[in-house]
């Protein structure tokens, strides 16, 4: 398969899409970036900006024309409209498409069943089927939870810097866990290594820890302070009220959290990545250490 020079990312503002962005451009690809506006922010030196109608799929194949792979980090919200940019790409003569996903391994029947995770579902299976009818190959990467992004946002625990964290079901269930700037590694592996990531799903991730495993960390780091903890159950305290909404037709930005945490915290869903391409992809394990460093950050 040929060599990937010029690559396009949609979403590159976004929380992943940054890293991803400056991975990118650091590994020396030809780096443009779709975007509604004229001149988007927070984007390193180097990069091409093309402007698109994300909703017109004449706009996003003149923009993709050169292209030879194309990374999705869109956000939750757009999503669905993938379809569109996966059809610009075919008519273009794009050779890869790596969707937004860098999370939960979709394909447990558990998780792939969740409502939060149907727009994901969908764009997966229209790509399988674009690509046994067209040139264009696809890779669909899985990392666990952003490490970083979780622990200093709350998501993974709650607000650090308050001291106060919530546990879900005791908090020793572990999962698999990458930092962004290692997601970011990740899809330059994938593009260095076409034929081997073809028409599949990747795996990596850096390491494998717990609510508990964290907390301990950060008491470690705070002593003699305080903690308010509060003991949750993921059954009750996040699915039971995401089916709450949507039993009366709402599915806001709460109810999509809920339920991504859920996938985290409950019972039966595939938390420990397996079958890993680590070794291919060029990704290591973090130390003890920068796993304390994240923390610390958080604090």
């Amino acid at each position: 398969m040929a060599t990937v020079f010029t690559v396009a990312v949609a979403g590159a503002t976004g929380n992943l899409g940054v890293p991803v962005v400056e991975q990118l451009v650091a590994a020396r690809f030809e780096v443009i970036i779709l975007s509604r506006s004229d001149k988007p922010g927070n984007l390193p030196f180097g990069v091409t900006v093309r402007k698109v109608d994300y909703d017109s799929v004449a706009s996003l194949t003149a923009a993709l024309q050169g292209v030879d792979a194309v990374v999705s980090t869109v956000a939750y919200a757009a999503l669905a409209g993938q379809t569109k940019i996966i059809d610009a790409a075919v008519a273009a003569g794009v050779k890869r498409f790596l969707p937004s996903e860098f999370g939960n391994d979709l394909h447990p029947p558990l998780e792939r069943a969740l409502p939060v995770f149907a727009p994901k579902v969908a764009v997966q299976e229209y790509l399988a089927k674009v690509a046994a009818e067209t040139s264009l190959t696809f890779t669909i990467v899985s990392t666990g939870p952003w490490l970083d992004w979780g622990v200093r946002s709350g998501f993974l625990l709650g607000p650090l810097r308050e001291r106060k964290a919530q546990i879900f079901d005791g908090g020793e269930k572990e999962f698999s866990a990458t930092r962004l700037a290692t997601i970011g590694r990740g899809v330059v592996g994938v593009l260095r290594h076409l034929e081997e990531t073809k028409n599949r799903t990747v795996y990596f991730c850096e390491t494998v820890v717990s609510q508990s495993k964290i907390l301990s960390i950060a008491k470690t780091l705070t002593p003699g302070e305080g903690w308010t903890i509060t003991e949750s159950k993921a059954e009750t305290d996040l699915k039971a009220k995401a089916d709450e909404k949507l039993a009366k037709g709402l599915f806001d930005v709460q109810a999509a959290v809920w339920l991504i945490k859920y996938s985290v915290f409950g019972e039966g869903f595939s938390t420990l990545l397996k079958n890993l391409d680590n070794e291919l992809l060029g990704i290591k394990m973090m130390t003890d250490e920068e796993l304390r460093e994240i923390v610390q950050s958080a604090l």
